[in-house]
This record gives C-alpha cells, sequence and structure tokens, in this order.
C-alpha cells in the first residue's frame, strides 16, 4: 500500500472535499449578500414611510410655526428602535424641533445638514448611520424639510445573525462531506493501488517476465494491459543494450579522434583569424599614417594660402578646397573608428571634465554652419545637471556633433535644439541628451534603418544633402559602448528627435547653485529684445529662474514702448533685429537722458564679437552675451558685472592671446618633406633656425652635435621611429629637459599615453592644427628649459622622469600648473602606498570584502586628484566587480602590474627628493 500526500487516494478525498467547501462558501456568501441587500431595503423602506408620515402631519405645523406641535409629531419616532435622531427644519432652514433617542451620542455637524437640504428627496450613508432627508411641499411649494438618521447597529446584529447561521450550515455540510469523500474515494483508488503493488514487485524483483491482470474498471484494464506491452518490449530492449553498448565503445573512440582532429582544426582557424585582426589592424594603422601625411600638407598650406591671397575669388576657391579636405579626413576618422569599433578596439577614457566647457567648444565648431544656414541654435541644460562629471569628453563630443551636424544638414529653416536634463526615475541617475531640429523628418521605414552602416534615407537625398551614413552608425556604437541607447523619433515633415541617456557621474561638487543663490535677492530687473520666439521663451525662463524680473520683446519699437513705461536695469538685445539695427537702437536708447543707467549687452553668435567689441569701443561701451545662453552661473555673473564698463563683458571671457616668443632653433624629424617644409612655413619667424632630419637615426646624429631648444618628432617612420628616437634622446643622449613634441595621424586615448610613456612632452594629431601648433609653441618657449649641460644645478623637472600610467598634464592643471607641488603629492602618494601591492589579494584571500572595498575606494579617490589613470581606471573595474563579491582574476593581474610600474617609477622621483 503506497500512503503519502501525493497518492491518488488522498488527492480524490482532498478534490471532494475542496469542491464541497467552495460551492458551500459560495452559497452562504451569496446568502449573506442577499440578506444585506434585504436588509438595507427594509430599512431604507422604512425610513421612507416614518419621513412621509411626518412631512404630511408637518404641513401646518410648518406654516404656523408651532414648535411645540412640531415637537410632538417628533415624538413618535420614540417607538423606532432604528431612528436615532431627527430634524424638522421650516423653508429658511431654521429648526423647528429634533429629536434624540435616549443614550445617543450622535453628533451632527451644521455642514452636513446644508448638504441634504435639496429639492428632491436624498439618502446618505456613513459607517455608522443612514441618513434621509426629505423636502415638506405644500400647494407646490417647498415649505420645509425632515431628516432622520437611522442607526445600523440593529442592521449589523441581524446581519450577524444570518452569517452566524450559515457557518453552522456550512461546518455541518462540510463533516457530511468529509464523511462521503471518505467512502467513494476508496471506488476508485484500490484498483490503481493493486496495479501500484504489482509495478513495485516487477520494479524490486526486476523480474519483466510477469504479467497482471485488472478487470476493475476499462480505464484500469487499459492501463494494464498498456504495462504488459511495456514489460514486453523492456524484456526485448534489454537483450539490444548490451550489443548497443559494445558499438557505443567502439563510436567512443571514433568521436576522440574526431574531436583531437577537429580542435587542431579550430586552432589553426583561430591562429590564422588573430593574425588577420593583427594584419588588419597594422593595415589601418599604416593607411592611416599614409593618408594622413599628405593630407597634413594640404590641409595646412591651403590654410597658408589662403591667409596670404588676397583676391576673394582666390580665397572663395581655397575655402572650397579646405572644406573639402576637411570632408576627406572627417571620412577617414569615421572609417578608422568603425573600424576600431567592429574589432572592439575601441577604448573608452573616462575623466573629470566640464560639460559646459564641452557645450561651449561644441558651439564653436558649428557656429558657423547655423549662421550660414539661418538656423535658430538653443541649448537647454536643466538645473540639476552638474558642470563637472565624469564621462569621455572626446566620444560626448564626438556623439553630440555627429548629431548636431546630421541636425543642421537636414533642417533648412526653423531650429535645432540641445536639450541636457537629469532623470532620476530609475535605480541610478541619467543624464539625457536630446536633440530635436524642425527638418524633413523621415518615414518608419527610413527610422528603421536609419542607424545602419553606410545607410541614409534614400538615393535623392544621398545625393541632395550628401555624406556616408556612418555617422549615425558610429554615433550609436560609441553610446552603447558608454552604457547608453541611442533612439530616434521622427515624422516626415515633422523633424527628427534623437535621444540617448547615461549613467550620471558627478565628479566635482557643484558651486553654481551657491553662486546663484548668494545673487538671487539683488538680480536686477531685465529686458529682453528677441525676434525669434523659441529663444525668446528659452531666455525668459534662465532669467526668471534666476530669480530676475523680466519683460519680453520681438521688435526695437516694442522695447522703446516698454522702456518708456517700466524702468530696466538691464536690456539683453538680439543683434539681428527685424524691425531696426541694433546698433542704431542702443544709439537712440543712450540718447535719452533718463535711460542713461540702464546697462545693454548685445547677443550675438561668435561671428559678431568682433563687431560689437569695436562699437563697444568706439560709440558707446556695450556688454557682449554669446548665444546660444545656457550657463546659469556664467549669465548671473554677466548681469551682476558693473553695467557701465566700457569694454564689453564677454561670456564665456575671451582668453588674450599669447604673446610670441623666439626659440634659437627647432629640430623637424619627419620622413615626408613636405611635412618638414610646412611646419617651417608654419613657425616662419618665430625660431632662428630650423633643422631637418628624415628618420630618429638622423635626428640623434644631429642632436649629439647641436644644441636644440625643441624637438618635432614624428611618429612612423624607416630606420627609427619616433618612440625609439625619443627614449634614445632621455637615455642614452641625457637630454631629459628637452622639449620633444610627437606628431602622430591618431588620436586615440591609448595612442598619446604610448607617447607619454616614450618620453614626449606633447602629442600633435595630424592634420597639423596652426593654431594648436603657434599656442603649444609660445607656452614652450615662455618657460623655455635650459639643457642640462647648460645648467646642472636647475632642479629636475617632471617630464625628465618616466611616468607611466600618470596623466601628468591633467594632474598639472589641477594644481594651476604648480610642478612643485603636484611632485611633493606624487612623493607623498609613493610613501603612503609602497609596499602594499599584496594588500588587496589579502583582504580578497580573507573574504574581508568591506576592508577590500574601502581601501580600493580611497585608493581611486586618490589616484583621479592625482591623475594616475591607469591605477584609478583598474580600481574602478574592481571596485563594480566587489559588489557581486567576486572579481576577475585577469582584472586583478592587470590592476597589481598598474600598481607596481606606477610605484617603481615614483621610486626615482622619491630618491630625487632632498
Amino acid at each position: 500500500m503506497i500512503h503519502n500526500k501525493r497518492s491518488i487516494k488522498n488527492r480524490l478525498f482532498f478534490i471532494i472535499v475542496l469542491t464541497s467547501t467552495i460551492v458551500l462558501l459560495i452559497a452562504g456568501l451569496l446568502f449573506i449578500a442577499f440578506r444585506t441587500v434585504q436588509l438595507k431595503q427594509d430599512m431604507t423602506s422604512s425610513l421612507t414611510i416614518q419621513a412621509g408620515v411626518i412631512a404630511d402631519n408637518a404641513q401646518a405645523i410648518i406654516v404656523f410655526g408651532d414648535k411645540d406641535e412640531a415637537s410632538n409629531s417628533l415624538a413618535s419616532l420614540k417607538y423606532d428602535p432604528q431612528v436615532i435622531y431627527a430634524l424638522l427644519l421650516n423653508d429658511e432652514k431654521q429648526v423647528l424641533a429634533h429629536y434624540r433617542r435616549p443614550g445617543s451620542n450622535l453628533l451632527i455637524e451644521p455642514g452636513t445638514v446644508d448638504e441634504l437640504l435639496t429639492e428632491h428627496s436624498v439618502f446618505s450613508e456613513t459607517e455608522h448611520y443612514l441618513v434621509y432627508a426629505r423636502p415638506i411641499y405644500s400647494q407646490a411649494n417647498k415649505i420645509g424639510h425632515v431628516i432622520l438618521y437611522a442607526d445600523f447597529s440593529r442592521y449589523w446584529k441581524l446581519l450577524t445573525r444570518a452569517a452566524l447561521v450559515v457557518a453552522i450550515v456550512i461546518v455541518l455540510a462540510l463533516f457530511v462531506a468529509l464523511f462521503l469523500s471518505y467512502i467513494l474515494q476508496k471506488l476508485i483508488s484500490k484498483p490503481i493501488e493493486s496495479l501500484a503493488n504489482f509495478v513495485s514487485t516487477v520494479t524490486e524483483g526486476q523480474n519483466y517476465e510477469l504479467r497482471t491482470e485488472n478487470k476493475s474498471y476499462v480505464e484500469i484494464e487499459q492501463l494494464a494491459a498498456a504495462f504488459n506491452q511495456l514489460l514486453e518490449q523492456i524484456h526485448h530492449a534489454i537483450s539490444a543494450r548490451d550489443q548497443a553498448q559494445h558499438q557505443l565503445r567502439t563510436y567512443s573512440f571514433q568521436l576522440e579522434d574526431l574531436v583531437y582532429q577537429r580542435t587542431r582544426q579550430l586552432e589553426e582557424a583561430k591562429e590564422a583569424a588573430e593574425a588577420s585582426s593583427r594584419a588588419k589592424s597594422a593595415f589601418l594603422a599604416n593607411m592611416s599614417h599614409e593618408i594622413r601625411t599628405p593630407m597634413n600638407a594640404i590641409v595646412v598650406f591651403t590654410k597658408l594660402a589662403l591667409n596670404a591671397a588676397e583676391s576673394p575669388h582666390q580665397q572663395q576657391q581655397l575655402k572650397r578646397a579646405l572644406e573639402s579636405a576637411d570632408l576627406l579626413l572627417a571620412l577617414i576618422d569615421d572609417l578608422l573608428d568603425f573600424s576600431r569599433i567592429d574589432a572592439n578596439k575601441m577604448e573608452l577614457d573616462y575623466q573629470n571634465c566640464n560639460l559646459f566647457e564641452i557645450l561651449i567648444s561644441i558651439n564653436q565648431m558649428l557656429t558657423a554652419k547655423f549662421v550660414e544656414k539661418g538656423l535658430e541654435f538653443i541649448i537647454d541644460v536643466s538645473e540639476a545637471v552638474p558642470r563637472f562629471i565624469q564621462t569621455d569628453s572626446l566620444r560626448l563630443k564626438q556623439v553630440l556633433i555627429n548629431l548636431l551636424t546630421n541636425a543642421i544638414k537636414f533642417t533648412e529653416t526653423g531650429q535645432v535644439r540641445l536639450s541636457i536634463a537629469i532623470n532620476t526615475s530609475g535605480p541610478t541617475p541619467q543624464m539625457t541628451f536630446c536633440i530635436s531640429d524642425t527638418g524633413i523628418g523621415m518615414d518608419r521605414e527610413t527610422v528603421a534603418r536609419i542607424f545602419e552602416v553606410f545607410s541614409q534615407a534614400d538615393v535623392s537625398t544621398t545625393r541632395k544633402y550628401g555624406g556616408t551614413g556612418l555617422g549615425l552608425s558610429i554615433s550609436k556604437k560609441l553610446v552603447a559602448l558608454m552604457g547608453g541607447n541611442l533612439s530616434v523619433d521622427s515624422q516626415p515633415g515633422q523633424g527628427s528627435r534623437f535621444s540617448f541617456s547615461l549613467p550620471l557621474k558627478s565628479a566635482l561638487p557643484d558651486y553654481d547653485k551657491a553662486i546663484i543663490s548668494r545673487s538671487a535677492s539683488s538680480m536686477p530687473a531685465v529686458l529682453i529684445v528677441e525676434p525669434r520666439q523659441q529663444s525668446r521663451e528659452h531666455l525668459l525662463g534662465l532669467l526668471q529662474s534666476l530669480g530676475c524680473s523680466v519683460d519680453s520683446v520681438e521688435t526695437g519699437i516694442g522695447a522703446l514702448a516698454l522702456l518708456a513705461q517700466r524702468h530696466y536695469h538691464h536690456l539683453l538685445i538680439n543683434r539681428d533685429l527685424q524691425d531696426a539695427d541694433a546698433f542704431d537702437l542702443v544709439r537712440q536708447i543712450r540718447a535719452e537722458p533718463q535711460l542713461a543707467g540702464v546697462s545693454i549687452s548685445l547677443m550675438d553668435s561668435l561671428l559678431g564679437e568682433q563687431a560689437i567689441k569695436q562699437f563697444s569701443e568706439t560709440v558707446t561701451p556695450v556688454g557682449y552675451l554669446k548665444t546660444p545662453v545656457f550657463d546659469r552661473a556664467l549669465l548671473c555673473q554677466h548681469l551682476m558685472q558693473n553695467h557701465h564698463e566700457a569694454e564689453p563683458q564677454v561670456l564665456p571671457q575671451s582668453r588674450r592671446s599669447a604673446q610670441t616668443h623666439t626659440l634659437s632653433s627647432v629640430l623637424i624629424v619627419d620622413d615626408y618633406h613636405i611635412n618638414r617644409l610646412l611646419i617651417i612655413d608654419i613657425l616662419q619667424g618665430q625660431a632662428e633656425r630650423f633643422l631637418e632630419a628624415g628618420n630618429g637615426r638622423e635626428a640623434l646624429e644631429i642632436l649629439r652635435k647641436e644644441k636644440v631648444d625643441l624637438v618635432l618628432m614624428d611618429i612612423q617612420m624607416p630606420e627609427m621611429d619616433g618612440f625609439e628616437a625619443t627614449r634614445q634622446i632621455r637615455q642614452q643622449l641625457q637630454l631629459t629637459a628637452l622639449p620633444v613634441i610627437g606628431m602622430t595621424a591618431f588620436a586615440a586615448e591609448s595612442d598619446r599615453r604610448q607617447c607619454y610613456q616614450a618620453g614626449m612632452n606633447d602629442v600633435l594629431t595630424k592634420p597639423i592644427d596652426i593654431d594648436q601648433l603657434k599656442k603649444m609653441f609660445n607656452l614652450l618657449s615662455k618657460g623655455r628649459p635650459k639643457l642640462a649641460a647648460e645648467d646642472n644645478a636647475s632642479p629636475p623637472v617632471l617630464s625628465t622622469y618616466r611616468l607611466s600610467g600618470i596623466d601628468v598634464e591633467s594632474g598639472l592643471s589641477r594644481l594651476s600648473n604648480d610642478e612643485e607641488k603636484y611632485k611633493k603629492l606624487l612623493v607623498l602618494f609613493y610613501k603612503s602606498y609602497r609596499s602594499k601591492e599584496s594588500l588587496l589579494e589579502d583582504y580578497l584571500e580573507q573574504k574581508n570584502w568591506a576592508a577590500a572595498e574601502a581601501w580600493l575606494h580611497a585608493l581611486k579617490g586618490v589616484c583621479a586628484n592625482l591623475s594616475i589613470s591607469s591605477v584609478n581606471d583598474s580600481c574602478a573595474r574592481l571596485y563594480e566587480q566587489l559588489k557581486n563579491r567576486s572579481v576577475d582574476q585577469q582584472d586583478l593581474q592587470q590592476f597589481k602590474r598598474h600598481f607596481t610600474e606606477v610605484i617603481q617609477d615614483l621610486q626615482q622621483l622619491a630618491e630625487s627628493e632632498p
């Protein structure tokens, strides 16, 4: 016999009892519901009759205002036990009589009575009582009201009694169901138990020649016959099993040989694929260098010719050639980025950066395109967005420029808006970027394939607007690498909206709110003169968020009319007005004596800065506000400055041009003769003489004989490349203080780090930007270091040491380029963390996760502040893994390697300290 909780016997018993219980409960609930409705109907009907009788008897009482008779009329309610309170009122809502049942503590609020006095009968129900109010009419005129309050206590007593009866019936019925189910389940369970016992006998004895006969029910007989047939098949299967096992052993040996052969083939295929990938990467690197080298000469020589050209026709031709070269370089960059992403070689470099500086840089790059097409460009940054964030600024800028350039390309009129906001609805805060335009838009089919490689809307679009279709594909993949998803929403003729969200990592404290809050109480009254509606509304919102009292108009005439009616402290005037010239409007305002104290700022793009500055210097002082305006803190500072300064106030303030200096000798090392001539042309007049070398070996020979103040070193050269040449300069020639600037066709952060590790002071990316080269040249000329042979007593600088994994330039920028202070901090880091390479492993072996997290968190903070980027990145990866109480051994070994390299490199720096 089998008796357990999962037996059919127990299941049948349970099903019968459960079915009976459910049916009884449903019936009981239905009865209680019916009884509930019936009791309420009886209660309502009783109140209606009582109120009708009182209303009929009270007509004469209300007319004559007889309060005694009114009280006698309500006194009859004492025979109705459910009525606990009653009111008789005249038409003026005055109480003629009231009745309260003895022992009742019901309190009536006046406001609740007024709600019941309507033209019709009203029922109102609360948790403890039912109210019925009825108007009293005499000859079709309402003369008063009668209100009755009935207690629910009697109702609940009757309902409780009914529920008790139902419960007793259900319990008795359940006992009957239990008895019947116990009897009935045996009729089915006994034949099944008999068959189960037979199965158990066959299984335990493994005697597959036994057969069963069970004639209780048709279904059980069919099951027994099927089981007998199964036993017959098992008997035949056992005899065939031995033969199959022998064949299986034979096949197993053959399979092992086949697996070994396939494994060898896969290993060979893998080695071939890796070799192909390495060859592809090397080919891309070489092709990039070979293409950029002549393009460098084309771009820079064209710029030089453009600066020297006097004919407008020649300038126009040169500009077109320069635009074509820039397009070709952009295409090369896109292809290289796509290849890196496709090969999983793209590395992100997260650094602390100023988001607003990124937006300013993007605006500077795209201003000319917006002005050329006459588009309105708005940057809307939410107040919650921090100024300082941790991100890969280069890739974020690349994505935003791609999306904005795409919006400009497909928008003929209207506006392009870049919005940045914070989304805190999810588990982690997200920073959301949205680029919307009023362009041609896209249909569903185009949206579905817009992110495919080399894809555009259609052939006609490609012919009209140009482009390769790589930009959006690269942008989507870059956003995915940064932890987001780029999506698009568009309809034909209604523009497009691209958006993506990235995890928010605030880098430094945000002081903007403190600056704004300190100035909130003294913000001036401002008048905006802006003909474009969207920009006007955007400026209005910015100024109102600062606490300014703001008005806005579209035209100069409207501004003059408002100035005659109200006093303003500051005027923000768009230079491009529709009804007047902005300069003439300023002259007209300045001519009015009552407006002498008003401060004026003209708003224009970067292209209008010089004209506004010249007007301010020669005619009347005005401020300059660069559009689009989006930085609340700088706008607040601009408004709070002296409104009567003669010089225009620039937002952000422009830097003064650096004075040029002259070096005695510059060595240019490049295997491409045209590039050497190009750099000589750029720096002509800023150095006394130029020396040339075609490779690193020739450069070393020159440096052995000549004194040189600066070396411009190409990276890829025959015989000896720039990396090896720089290492020889530092180690063999001991020219540790000689500035060496690398020139490379690669712009990735890993390539720049490789240049710094070789001993270079800085890196220029080809094609060489003239302004960047001159700026770097002037900075080196100002504080020109002497050679070691010239002054042995001078203290060594950080560039003389090999500091792998440390971004010295970034670290110095945090300390206002105070190299001595930065050096002391690095030495302090060395003394604090030397001999602690194995401390993290000890914590992990002890599974002391809290201590490991705390140690990593502290180390990451120190490395971030000192720009020790390699250790900082490794700490970040391990810290995220520790949240899951495990670490990747490969990442752990990489951390140890970076940490050891930094400590070893800092050791020589520490030993040089007195």
